[in-house]
């Protein structure tokens, strides 16, 4: 597969001469880093792919707010959009269980489930692109919580902010309260005590600035990428197969590019924030394996009930029967 990437990337990276096409796109999170770096790294493919004759002009959630980003795209009120999956389900069913993928976005692209996906969004007038936030699988997103915990059990009781109500049945699993609320409601939240911790992509305790509300970060991650990179597919259509070309491969390079990305920010971040005291906690072994199992089951029973037409299938094409952490 790997030889297959590097020929499609080799194949040409300079647009028709002419004059310079402007695309606009919208993101979960506003523009600054962490969370936007995913964005820029699409947005700085293309322009350096298409020789600057492509520019893709970023906005941000106070926008277009994010739950509202994939209809916007299908309206064709923007372009392209980087879309938190969850938002997507109303459109795909199971787009969210992407983030259930025990598979990096590179070793999906050539499956079944890309196939999917990209049918799927096709139908509702959508072009899908690809990962718009590609890491290794199930290290995207952590609990960050007010105080300190110990064990599993620690957490009956718990009220954790979710956006969307996103990983309720993992959270209630956990004999923990879930809490939906947007991202931009957590810090007041975690201020006046309304929730005990949050569930949150790594990053998003800095995108959010989150810090001073946070003791605690349970270093447990879960979740794969859980953002689509989206376009309207009249727009898609309208252009040359050159210029598709660059925002085709302008993508699998941010896939391959994003995921190494993501952990080097993912240490960036954790160092940033103990400097700033928020503790950094592990669960025993036992309990760190019950938490992932706990967590992958009770996803994909919620996803079951949700759409059992199709999770099957999807569940068999995005598990890894030898993932490590599963066994």
């Amino acid at each position: 597969m790997l030889a297959s990437v590097i020929l499609y990337l080799s194949l040409g990276s300079c647009a028709n001469q002419g004059k310079t096409l402007e695309l606009s796109m919208v993101n979960f999170v506003s523009d600054v880093p962490p969370g936007a770096n995913w964005a820029h790294l699409f947005i700085d493919n293309v322009a350096k792919m298409s020789n600057g004759t492509i520019k893709i002009r970023f906005l941000g959630p106070e926008s277009i707010p994010s739950s509202d980003a994939p209809a916007a795209v299908k309206r064709g009120t923007v372009d392209i959009a980087s879309a938190l999956a969850a938002f997507c389900d109303a459109l795909v069913p199971g787009a969210s269980s992407i983030g259930r993928a025990e598979y990096s976005p590179m070793e999906l692209r050539n499956g079944p489930a890309f196939k999917y996906y990209q049918e799927q969004f096709a139908s509702h007038g959508l072009y899908y692109l690809g990962a718009s936030v590609a890491s290794l699988p199930q290290v995207q997103a952590v609990f960050y919580l007010r105080k300190d915990i110990k064990t599993l059990k620690d957490f009956e009781g718990l009220k954790i902010a979710s956006m969307g109500g996103s990983n309720r049945m993992f959270i209630e699993k956990l004999k923990a309260v879930c809490v939906p609320i947007d991202f931009p409601d957590y810090f007041t939240s975690m201020e006046r005590g309304t929730v005990d911790g949050y569930n949150i992509g790594i990053p998003g305790i800095q995108d959010f600035s989150l810090t001073p509300v946070t003791k605690v970060m349970l270093d447990e991650p879960i979740g794969s990428c859980a953002a689509m990179m989206i376009m309207n597919m009249d727009k898609y259509r309208s252009l040359t197969p050159e210029q598709q070309g660059i925002l085709n491969r302008a993508m699998i390079q941010a896939e391959i590019d994003g995921a190494t990305m993501f952990t080097e920010v993912v240490g960036k971040v954790k160092k940033d924030i103990t400097t700033e005291g928020v503790k950094i906690i592990r669960l025993s072994s036992s309990d760190s394996k019950q938490f992932y199992l706990d967590y992958r089951n009770t996803m994909w029973e919620e996803d079951m009930q949700r759409w059992p037409d199709i999770i099957p299938e999807l569940k068999s094409w995005l598990v890894n029967p030898a993932f490590s952490r599963a066994n």
